[in-house]
């Protein structure tokens, strides 16, 4: 998918729906332990789209957690089928970050770099040359990555 291109996607059952616009920033792996527990797998695909270009069509139930980053995210899913679907954090709320595995391209996603790969599980080996990091990275070198720039 390109830059400038509409992202879809939704839940499991059909209820909830989402259209955003591609704007460019890349999908990466989360393996920390909370992203572990909550979405009952080994790291999370996630990737960031801007609020504004955000439209959901369908209701969602919500709940706040405090992640291992210190912020509170609120995660978003479908009341029906439980489908995570995006999650806000409350230190860049205008970048929410869709659930990349309920895109309907999902497919042909691979994580442009990998985020708390202190946590990941041992048994993940990730590819030759991926660009990890053992907790969060700091936020404009996080932004770089996203773009697909060098930190």
């Amino acid at each position: 998918m390109a830059q400038g291109q509409v992202i879809t996607g939704g839940c499991g059952c059909g209820a909830v729906r989402y259209t955003a616009i591609d704007v460019g920033l890349r999908p990466y792996a989360c393996h920390c332990t909370g992203c572990q527990s909550r979405q009952g797998s080994a790291f999370a695909l996630n990737q960031q789209v801007a609020a504004s270009d955000l439209v959901v069509d369908g209701e969602t139930i919500s709940g706040t957690v405090l992640a291992v980053s210190g912020a509170r995210v609120t995660h978003h899913a479908c009341p029906f089928c439980l489908t995570r679907l995006y999650t806000v954090n409350e230190r860049r709320p205008e970048w929410p970050t869709i659930r990349a595995g309920t895109r309907d391209d999902s497919a042909g996603l691979v994580p442009a770099f990998h985020v708390w790969v202190r946590d990941k599980q041992p048994w993940i080996a990730l590819p030759a040359g991926a660009i990890a990091f053992d907790t969060q990275p700091a936020d404009d070198e996080w932004a770089a990555l996203a773009r697909g720039e060098a930190p």
